[in-house]
Formats: structure tokens, sequence, C-alpha cells
């Protein structure tokens, strides 16, 4: 990225698999998906963020497991640089519900074959929720970051 960041986070993701299917979410002025999360609070554990995210975004409780995968990211969002650590979790809900509590956003089922066809960012962690944790070669990818 040629200009410096004007934002850095270290950010959680669940990867949240209902049999063939996996949830995702998108902001709904935006085309593409990615998976439910956010940032994590100074003083937080990933896996706590990662628990009250998926509560405050719709209200089911996580069991979140393994991390999967550890992405770095660099995007432009809204015309804001922003610089991300990213840590993708295993993780089981209560029930495979998927309405958002959050005005703005939407979450949808898709079944792992539909997944080729769909936008997923950051693009370096589509693979992981298209086939699965074992597909990841590496702990850590980058995207939208120079050498």
């Amino acid at each position: 990225m040629a200009n410096r960041p004007e934002k850095f986070d270290v950010v959680v993701s669940a990867v949240v698999r209902s049999g063939p299917r996996v949830l995702l979410t998108r902001l709904t002025d935006h085309d593409y998906w990615f998976l439910p999360g956010g940032p994590v609070q100074l003083g937080e554990s990933a896996k706590d963020a990662l628990h009250r995210d998926i509560l405050d975004e719709l209200g089911l409780e996580a069991n979140v497991a393994d991390l999967v995968a550890v992405v770095e990211n660099a995007f432009v969002l809204d015309g804001v640089a922003h610089h991300e650590i990213n840590l993708a979790f295993e993780v089981r809900v209560d029930r495979a519900r998927s309405d958002a509590l959050v005005p703005g956003m939407e979450f949808r089922w898709f079944d792992a074959e539909a997944l080729y066809d769909v936008d997923i960012r950051p693009a370096s962690l589509a693979t992981v929720v298209r086939y699965g944790p074992e597909a990841a070669r590496l702990p850590l990818h980058s995207h939208g970051l120079g050498r």
C-alpha cells in the first residue's frame, strides 16, 4: 500500500458451518461478503471478542474453537486506508439463525458449492471459507500488502 494506512485493527472472524453451509455477512451497501466478526477491543482476548461480536450481531451463543487462519490485510473502505491482522476461528453456534441485529448488516447461509461465485473478502480467507481450514497451507497470508 503506497500511502500509510489511517486505521490499524486486530479483528476476529468466525467460520460458522451448519452441515454443507457457511454463514457470511455483508454491509447492505456493499456487494461483497465476509466472515462475521469484528475488532478486538483493547484488553479483550480474541476469543472473547468473537463471542461478543456473534452475540451482538446475531444474538447467538458462540463456542469459539480452533484458530484456522491468520491474515494480514490492507484495503481501502469508504476512502479510508486500513491495515488489519485478522484471526479466523472455527465457531459453533447454538442455532442456525441468520437474522441481523445490527442495522445495515445482512447475514446469509451459503451452500459450500455456491461459494465459488461469491466475492468473499479478504480474498486470502476465501480459500478457508470455500475448502475448510485444512486448505490453508500457511498460518499467515497477506493480501493487499507489498513485500
